[in-house]
């Protein structure tokens, strides 16, 4: 755990490299990715439709119901009622980052303690595998392809064989035995009052949550003996349906291709990215849960399934396509060879024709469901055809595009032998119920910013943030006195000030100072502004700076005949000289354009 002792700004930079965003608000809220953004419902208000929404590369969130905005900082402090040095304390303690002043808090007591026993045991286990008693399990790794690097990317180990090596290694270490307890490594004898290692004679695999902490542990043979595999027990720290073992490693390539491939176990998971194939994630053996599917939604919209093509295999392709349909996911399938997985088929043929069997292979969720459906049938008859576009009816009518529905309904009619508009027929008779279902779907998600209605001052100053050159011209121009909002004017002093600095980064810093000022909802609606297009351009700033300085000149004006009227009500002789004098100079300032 890295250690820093000041709660500077060097503190705040480090745990947000540290820590995503995306994963911190989805511990509370649950986000769906439209674009590069991510939408649910606002933990902050009731609200049916979804106008909550984080944006991961600005490390930011802003709700559009209720204006609550901010960092990753101000998330915690308004969801969980801290102040600014709790909200810090308590991610420094996510990010792994000890500071002087420890957080309170009991939350993690147990947590914390349990990760360390599980990576201590994961640096014996990979020691046992580098020394000599890993010779049996080096030589399986090397039969299995996998290389040095690979092995030490996912901190492979071997258990040796012995009932108490870790035990007695760990508890000569200084760990306690009551968290090894809990960690699930040891066991208690069911014969013998004593403990014994869970994991003996396995290559083993360490299981990460999405951000590093290794939460449990899985154990392989090496030969045919059973179990097969063998994984910690459910605890507090680890539950397999909550884990996607290889997320830790995948998850930027994920982010980036804006997809994930679901395999079934650790080697091939393991052996496709070793391949370069990085946006893989597996299972772990077990069929996919809706909290596995919640979180891959945090990085991707598209998922494909890349499963055995047996029976068993093609039964739980269809129940994953169902939990990745309700929760948001846009899913395609891989069927491979009755009797293949991913590592066997890359061993057979290689990636290149590994990569071609996928491309040529590759089906959508519903001419996957056509196909599968139709096997199932003994002869294609009249009732098979009613009973397969009853089946598919669901899935075609919750399509959004026109073009979509045409498509299916010729692969359907194809593939039942009727003609295209027999199909659309059966399926417009609960077309409207369907699109009913599909309009309040499409009212759940919000993908741009046209739901927020921007003054006038607040386009200005996003394109003054975004151009700096034209931020010193407009002040120069007009000053800063039109921001009337408190906020706005607050954030253009910060900036200000910013500039003067030689660091080049002064939105970041921007966006550090106006979430602890209490500035950051403001600075939230101005950093999405700032993505979009339509900014005010050259020719509307330019009218925007006549009309500031218009309103200034008729401003001026009446304060010229206010005073008149004062002096005519005084009567002073002298006074009035002195008006005339002055409104000479005021007028050659305004013939010359000067600013009043």
């Amino acid at each position: 755990m890295k250690t820093l002792a000041t709660y500077d700004d060097q503190v705040l930079e480090e745990i947000l490299n540290r820590l995503d965003i995306v994963e911190i608000v989805s511990e509370s809220v649950n986000l769906s990715r439209k674009g590069n953004r991510y939408w649910g419902l606002c933990p902050f208000h009731q609200e049916k439709t979804a106008s909550f929404c984080v944006t991961p590369d600005k490390n930011m969130f802003y709700c559009f119901g209720c204006h609550a905005g901010g960092d990753i900082f101000s998330f915690v402090m308004k969801r969980d009622g801290l102040e600014f040095r709790e909200a810090m304390e308590y991610l420094a303690g996510k990010a792994g980052i000890e500071l002087v002043k420890s957080r309170s808090g009991k939350q993690t007591d147990h947590r914390k303690p349990v990760i360390e026993v599980n990576q201590a045991a994961v640096e014996f286990y990979q020691q046992v595998l580098a020394g000599k008693l890993g010779q049996e399990a080096r030589e399986y790794l090397r039969r299995r392809g996998l290389e040095a690097a690979t092995i030490k990317k996912y901190q492979l180990g071997y258990a040796p064989d012995g009932w108490t090596r870790l035990e007695e290694h760990l508890l000569k270490k200084g760990y306690s035995q009551e968290y090894l307890k809990l960690s699930g490594l040891i066991k208690r004898s069911e014969n013998r009052n004593n403990f014994y290692d869970l994991l003996r004679r396995r290559l083993v695999f360490p299981i990460m949550h999405y951000n590093g902490d290794i939460v449990g542990l899985g154990g392989r043979v090496l030969d045919d003996s059973l179990p097969k595999y063998l994984n910690t027990p459910e605890t507090e720290l680890f539950s397999k349906r909550k884990v996607l073992y290889g997320l830790f490693q995948a998850r930027d390539s994920i982010r980036q291709a804006n997809k994930a491939i679901i395999v079934e176990g650790y080697m091939d998971c393991i052996k496709l990215q070793q391949l370069g194939i990085n946006n893989v994630v597996a299972t772990m053996g077990t069929a996919l849960t809706s909290e596995q599917a919640r979180l891959l939604q945090r990085y991707c919209e598209k998922v494909l399934l890349l499963y055995d093509g047996d029976e068993a295999g093609q039964r739980e392709t269809i129940r994953a396509l169902e939990i990745l349909g309700n929760e948001g996911l846009k899913a395609s399938v891989v069927s491979l060879p009755m009797g293949e997985d991913p590592d066997d088929y890359i061993e057979k043929y290689g990636k290149e024709e590994f990569l071609r069997y996928i491309q040529n292979n590759k089906l959508s969720n519903i001419e996957f469901k056509i196909n599968r459906y139709l096997s199932r049938e003994k002869e294609l008859n009249l009732e098979s055809q009613i009973r397969t576009i009853n089946y598919l009816r669901k899935d075609i009518g919750q399509l959004n595009s026109e073009l979509e529905k045409d498509y299916y309904i010729k692969i359907l009619a194809r593939k039942l032998k009727i003609e295209e508009n027999i199909v659309y027929r059966e399926l417009k008779k609960r077309e409207r119920d369907i699109s009913g279902i599909k309009r309040n779907k499409s009212k759940i998600i919000r993908d741009n910013i046209k739901y927020v209605n921007y003054g006038i001052n607040e386009k200005i100053l996003a394109a003054m943030f975004k151009k700096p050159e034209l931020f010193e011209y407009i002040k120069n121009r007009i000053g800063l006195e039109f921001l009337e909002e408190r906020d706005l004017r607050a954030l253009a002093g910060i900036y200000e000030k910013l500039k003067d600095n030689d660091s080049d980064d002064h939105l970041e810093r921007l966006g550090l100072l106006a979430n602890q000022q209490g500035f950051g909802s403001a600075f939230a609606r101005l950093a999405l502004l700032m993505e979009e297009e339509s900014l005010p351009g050259e020719m509307e700033i330019k009218r925007f700076i006549r009309q500031v300085e218009r309103k200034e000149e008729e401003q001026a004006w009446k304060n010229q005949f206010y005073r008149l009227k004062d002096l005519d009500s005084e009567g002073n002789f002298y006074s009035f000289l002195k008006f005339i004098l002055n409104l000479n100079s005021f007028l050659n300032d305004t013939q010359e354009g000067g600013k009043r």
